[in-house]
């Protein structure tokens, strides 16, 4: 028997899923996270789970581990002290940066800057120069200069380099000069070249991005080598794959070299297994939405694939780095509610967090949240208990909510209504930033909802996007997990390009992607991909000529020696630019970028397909209550889901209760279990 294992780590659960390969059966578990040492929460997860699993780690085939490690070193500026070698005369490159501030008008008085993740004093400039746009050398590089600041920035005590020099995308001979010196005068540092991670114009950008790649890898070297000896003291010989922010997976060791990919590493599992759960279910364009404790992240999927992004944004900083398209809001089910002054009603974005969580928590919290509203209304019944072991404060969480009630002068139940309109509302704007903003119209998508609390609230987002079916897939709280062993082995190769359709032909493109297209092949061979599994999605970033809003145009390459030769790149673009802005312009097409995007497939876990049994889900019932919508009570049934049946049907108003969800369909819908086991709901006949 053999076993593959998806790991999510989170800031407070370590999630772990189990698939047995023989009989297609799944496990899940969920233990606590240990900040301080990440690999200690993975191995005591998989331990449990793979005992729950009736198993043990020595038969697990593939591992598949997403981490939240490159994310947070970010966001609380934890990692490594960082060396940056460019150009004389480019140090302040950092410190240019962009001319961005944040919102809302005049948000930049209130904004500060943080400090750039490489130091001027940790900055060297050294003479050579690259000639744009020919490549040429047509000042050399001083080595002598390279050395004796290698030398100074290894005494001061930096930790690891990055070597980003003026126009190295055109020619990188000079950076791979500098990265061979280095590692001969300090070889104990880590080292990275702007040339080989972000290989396209953009000086700031590219800097910036290779900093943040060694920012992050001496902390996820340190890591991932603590996490592959303890799994093999405990006797595992398993396939370890990393997932990057793209939804894609690679090697342990092409982890240590590019952790920049990582950043996004959690939120992209969901939105991958939201993805291909809705495609095997026959919605393939879906719009996904994943609800937790403090946040939501929301993203689009069209054609079964999820839409990504090359412009990563983490706290602060965005980078240049291939992830998957998640917008996120500070509504979840910790978000804390408070009347102001002018008598408006406000949730979120500050939470309750863990500690002390909600008032229903019984810790201590006295604020008012979104989870103790669902429990004032009966969204979350008696019967559901924290983490299947704590029973809930019901309560504490009416007279939190009662706060908000004195102040609006409503009842109890129209203040926790009142709080779930408005998480509600703020959930709604952050789905129309990922469909209506970007020029889809919601109402041709599906909706998949996970995450603890998404099931939740899902029903009413539904509802106001008319966004139907919404599909609730089983195992919503660990989805991320899931989604890690739907995924594929994959990196990304690019080239700056900046030519017009008037100076090119189809058969000019054809041949750089061709080009890129052996690169993507040399890698996927490296990391021990057999050629027959090797796949190529090629792409173009086009823009129209002397603009610079460009867009990610999907390439048939073969089509390109064909008599259309360019023209289908340009009525594609064409047509999305016009989508999203609403116009297009009489200019010539420019190609600012080609990108291969080189797959392989990793057959991690099978979606099951059951038979369908009769309708009648009764058997499924386990309790009872009152629960409020719209102003009302309703006598609501409260069904377990682990006894429902492919092909039962449930009359809503109705509340499904998981082990790490509760799912609630509105009056007026109805829901059906599937042949895959998801929730599906749509409105009534009636509706």
């Amino acid at each position: 028997m053999s076993y593959n294992i998806g790991v999510d780590v989170g800031g407070t659960f370590t999630d772990v899923i189990v698939f047995d390969e023989d009989t297609h059966e799944l496990t899940i578990d969920k233990v606590l996270s240990t900040p301080k040492n990440p690999s200690e929460g993975v191995v005591h997860g998989i331990a449990e789970a793979t005992t729950k699993a009736d198993t043990s780690l020595s038969e697990v085939e593939l591992l598949f581990h997403g981490t939240t490690v490159v994310t947070n070193m970010l966001l609380e500026e934890t990692g490594a002290r960082v060396g940056l070698i460019t150009t004389a005369g480019h140090t302040d490159i950092l410190h240019l940066a962009r001319a961005w501030t944040p919102g809302p008008l005049y948000g930049w008085m209130g904004m500060e800057k943080p400090e750039p993740l490489a130091d001027l004093v940790d900055t060297r400039g050294v003479a050579g120069t690259i000639d744009s746009p020919t490549g040429e050398e047509v000042e050399p590089l001083d080595e002598a200069a390279v050395r004796e600041a290698v030398r100074e920035l290894e005494a001061a005590g930096v930790e690891s380099v990055t070597v980003a020099l003026l126009n190295s995308y055109l020619n990188p001979a000079q950076e791979e000069r500098v990265r061979e010196i280095v590692s001969e005068e300090a070889p104990e540092l880590p080292v990275s070249i702007s040339s080989e991670i972000v290989p396209e114009y953009g000086e700031y950008e590219r800097t910036l991005t290779t900093v943040i790649n060694d920012y992050a890898r001496p902390t996820v070297i340190g890591y991932l080598e603590d996490l592959d000896n303890s799994l093999a003291d405990a006797g595992s010989t398993a396939t370890m794959n990393i997932v990057r922010s793209d939804g894609g997976l690679m090697s342990s060791k092409a982890a240590k070299e590019r952790p920049v990919e990582l950043a996004l590493s959690g939120p992209s599992g969901g939105v991958v297994g939201a993805a291909a759960i809705a495609t095997k279910k026959g919605t393939p364009d879906v719009l996904t939405l994943d609800m937790g404790g403090t946040s939501t992240d929301v993203s689009l999927v069209e054609s079964g694939t999820a839409e990504t992004t090359r412009q990563t944004k983490v706290g602060y900083r965005e980078f240049t780095s291939r992830s998957v398209d998640v917008n996120t809001v500070g509504a979840g089910g910790g978000s804390i509610a408070r009347v102001q002054l002018n008598g408006a009603l406000q949730v979120g974005p500050e939470s309750a967090g863990a500690d002390p969580g909600p008032a229903c928590y019984g810790q201590g919290g006295e604020q008012p949240t979104v989870t103790d509203a669902n429990v004032v209304l009966g969204r979350i019944p008696p019967s559901v208990q924290l983490g299947g072991r704590m029973e809930l404060d019901r309560q504490a969480a009416r007279d939190a909510v009662a706060t908000v009630a004195d102040d609006r002068g409503s009842t109890v139940e129209e203040a926790a209504q009142a709080i779930l309109d408005i998480v509600n509302e703020n959930m709604h704007g952050a789905l129309r930033v990922v469909s209506v903003e970007r020029g889809y119209d919601p109402r041709e998508f599906g909706l998949v909802a996970f995450g603890g609390a998404g099931p939740m609230h899902a029903n009413a987002l539904a509802d106001v996007m008319d966004a139907y079916p919404l599909i609730v897939p089983p195992g919503p709280g660990v989805m991320s997990a899931f989604g890690f062993l739907t995924s594929d082995i994959q990196n990304e190769f690019s080239e700056t390009y900046l030519e017009t359709e008037e100076d090119i032909t189809g058969e000019d493109v054809y041949e750089k992607l061709h080009d890129l297209k052996g690169e993507a092949g040399s890698w996927l061979a490296s990391e021990g991909v057999d050629e027959d599994a090797h796949s190529f999605d090629y792409f173009a970033e086009c823009r129209y000529f002397r603009q610079d809003i460009q867009m990610s145009i999907p390439v048939t390459i073969d089509n390109l020696r064909s008599e259309a030769g360019l023209a289908e790149i340009k009525n594609d673009f064409e047509a999305r630019h016009d989508r999203q802005f609403g116009f297009s312009l009489d200019a010539p097409l420019e190609i600012a970028n080609l990108r291969v995007i080189g797959k392989g497939t990793v057959q991690g876990v099978t979606i099951e397909e059951e038979e369908l049994t009769a309708s009648d889900p009764s058997d499924a019932v386990i309790d009872s209550n009152d629960v409020y919508f719209d102003g009302d009570n309703y006598e609501t049934p409260v069904y377990d889901r682990a006894r429902l049946r492919p092909g039962n049907e449930i009359e809503g108003p109705a509340v499904v209760t998981d082990n790490d969800s509760t799912v609630v369909v509105q009056p007026d819908h109805r829901a059906t279990i599937d042949r895959y086991g998801n929730i599906e709901i749509n409105r009534g006949e009636d509706q």
